[in-house]
Order: C-alpha cells, then sequence, then structure tokens
C-alpha cells in the first residue's frame, strides 16, 4: 500500500492507496487584506483566511501550481494567473507584480515579505498531525510499500521508523 502524507488529499487516490495528512494547520490572528493583487503560494493561505472573501474574488491573484490554481478559480477567483510550479518561479521583480498581498503560512520555500512592495499578511501556522503519525508510527495500518513526504519536518517525525521506501 502507498500513504501520502500531504496537507492536501491527492485527487484521483489509487484504490491501493491511503492518505493521511501529517500536518495540520490552524488560523492566528491576521490584519484584513487590502483591495489589491493578492500572492497565493499554498492554499491553505485562503483556506484559512478569516475574512470574507467576496471582496478579494475580482482583484488578480498570482499563484503557483495547477492545482492552487484551479482551487482558486472553483472558490470564485476571477482573475487568477499562475506563475509556475514552486515559489521560486515567481518572478517578482523581473515581472511586475507589486503591489501585491502574499497570504501565507509560518513555512514557506520563498520568503516575499522582503520585497518592495509585498505585503505580507500571515493567515495559519502548521503543526504535525499527531492522530495521523501515531497511526503510521504503531504501525496501525498495515504493511506499506511507499511513503510520500511533502515535508522535512514529518520527514524528521518518521524518521524513527524504518520504511520500505520513503519518497520525498
Amino acid at each position: 500500500m502507498k500513504l501520502y502524507t500531504q496537507i492536501n488529499r491527492p485527487q484521483d487516490l489509487p484504490s491501493d492507496s491511503l492518505w493521511l495528512p501529517c500536518l495540520q494547520t490552524d488560523t492566528v490572528s491576521h490584519r484584513k487584506a487590502w483591495k489589491q493583487p493578492l500572492l497565493v503560494t499554498h492554499i491553505e493561505s485562503i483556506k484559512q483566511y478569516d475574512y470574507d472573501l467576496v471582496e478579494l474574488l475580482n482583484e488578480k491573484v498570482y499563484c503557483i501550481g495547477p492545482k492552487t490554481y484551479d482551487r482558486l478559480v472553483a472558490m470564485g477567483f476571477t482573475k487568477v494567473e499562475m506563475h509556475g510550479l514552486v515559489a521560486e518561479d515567481i518572478k517578482i521583480n523581473s515581472h511586475p507584480l507589486t503591489p501585491c498581498t502574499w497570504l501565507h503560512g509560518d513555512k514557506f520555500a520563498k520568503d516575499f515579505s522582503k520585497t518592495v512592495g509585498v505585503t505580507a499578511i500571515q493567515t495559519y501556522k502548521s503543526s504535525l498531525n499527531e492522530t495521523s503519525l501515531g497511526k503510521i508510527l504503531t504501525d496501525e495500518i498495515g504493511s506499506l510499500s511507499e511513503i510520500y513526504v511533502y515535508s522535512h519536518t514529518v520527514l524528521e517525525a518518521l524518521a524513527t521508523q524504518s520504511f520500505p521506501q520513503v519518497t520525498t
């Protein structure tokens, strides 16, 4: 059996696979975003946004990844632009994306807050999902052929076990 550990449920999860999210997110206190373009590097920043999204739906949204793009469109955002697959693909200085508001969590691959014209708003924090980890570490779920790990934090938490193959 293959195990997927990311926060969001994989689309088209194979029947011989299991999804146990090993990270969880919680909203942190944050201020409301100004009406200006948004930069979204993870969909959780929108899911954990504490204010009504309706007034932002017609703002331009710069994002990474086709899944995030699709989720933003499904939420009703009308001006979504995908800028690559990973945060490093966003060339914020060479392609004028500012001023914009970067909605983000406590962990990120690239820190856009130091860029002139970017207003950074942290909307969530992430932590280990102890219930899911417990199921894996106590072998409650049976034999695994592969584990797909999407976070260094989760990888460290799983390092206490020896698995056949861990794919990061």
